[in-house]
């Protein structure tokens, strides 16, 4: 059989255009904003995850969905705590299945805070693509991940750090640079788009502590690109009837007095916190889900401590810039005065 070595000029030659083909993308990548940020997928959710299985009573964490993320800063609460706590919070995600993971899974029996985005939190458990499964998926990785899979994690961290071309929220709804999303992005005539382009505005660190960027602060077309997410996702309209709508609402009641029991039978502690939304947005949740019905039946099934933003000065004072998260300082002010007021309150 024949052989062709390959020379040493090919050799050079392709590595010349390999690092120019790639520097191209990404000065590509700056060039649209994007920073060598490290992506919240699955295995940055187990890391966390596993954190819960090493506790003490009074540790702290934090679950929900994306404004428990924003909202809740982990130096802040440090600070104001003495304890660092575990960010489990996922974006368009129902908290439930990592509140009925933690406290049928784990020994966890501190302190835990569960957010409440009615839409999300009410959401019907569904093994297709739901607020619910996404959930699932993280929960399930964290139970079955291989050492092949935390050894990759491990090795691409520096990498991310790096190079914002990598960046890949592959679990989440946000458009970003990987392939699959940027062929989803060429338009063709006859194509039909999940939602509009839902741009990523939230930098995390390795603890998942998340921040809004800059951007979404001072780019009023960059903040109206999500609002106009926000808005699509306000517009579909539920297919159950009213009854079966009735029926979910006790169902998740329900499930959710059960998992309080529970957890407090060991020695745990829930607090439910309602973050802040605006315009449009809190007017179509509060219209979809009223408060009296849904947030205050739920503290009522569960007899757990309850924070609504409406109640308190110092969690309604914000401008959301695109109606539904606090940009980085906010969060700050935000995490110190709501940890000071549970103190104050005597349930931390």
């Amino acid at each position: 059989m024949n052989t062709y070595p390959i020379s040493l000029n090919t050799f050079l030659i392709t590595l010349v255009l390999i690092i120019t083909l790639l520097g191209v993308w990404e000065y590509a990548a700056r060039r649209m904003g994007y920073e060598p940020w490290l992506d919240d997928d699955k295995h940055l959710w187990a890391e966390q995850r596993a954190k819960a299985e090493k506790t003490g009573p009074e540790d702290v964490v934090l679950t929900g969905s994306s404004r428990v993320l924003f909202d809740i800063q982990l130096d802040e609460w440090e600070q104001e705590t003495g304890r660092r706590p575990i960010m489990l919070a996922l974006p368009g995600s129902s908290p439930l299945p990592v509140v009925k993971d933690i406290v049928e899974r784990s020994t966890f029996a501190g302190t835990m805070i569960i957010g409440v985005t009615p839409p999300l939190y009410f959401s019907p458990p569904m093994d297709t693509p739901s607020p619910w499964h996404r959930a699932m998926e993280q929960v399930n990785h964290y139970h079955k991940r291989t050492l092949a899979e935390r050894f990759g994690h491990w090795l691409s961290l520096p990498l991310q750090r790096t190079f914002a071309f990598l960046r890949n929220e592959g679990d989440t709804f946000y458009n970003d640079l990987d392939l699959a999303t940027l062929v989803k992005r060429v338009h063709m005539k006859h194509r039909v788009l999940d939602h509009p382009p839902f741009p990523c505005f939230g930098n995390v660190d390795r603890d998942r502590n998340m921040t809004m960027i800059d951007r979404t602060v001072t780019d009023t077309a960059y903040a109206n690109m999500i609002k106009r997410v926000w808005g699509f996702f306000g517009q579909q309209r539920p297919s159950a009837t009213p009854e079966q709508i009735e029926q979910l609402r006790a169902a998740i009641l329900g499930m959710s007095a059960g998992l309080v029991k529970q957890f407090e039978a060991r020695g745990g502690k829930v607090i439910f916190v309602r973050c802040p939304s605006q315009g449009p947005f809190f007017a179509g949740e509060n219209m979809g889900m009223p408060r009296a019905t849904y947030w205050d039946e739920l503290l009522k099934a569960t007899g757990c401590p309850g924070y609504y933003f409406e109640d308190y000065e110092f969690m309604n004072k914000y401008t959301l810039p695109e109606w539904s998260h606090l940009s980085a300082p906010d969060a700050k002010t935000f995490t110190r005065d709501l940890v000071r007021q549970m103190k104050q309150d005597g349930v931390l």
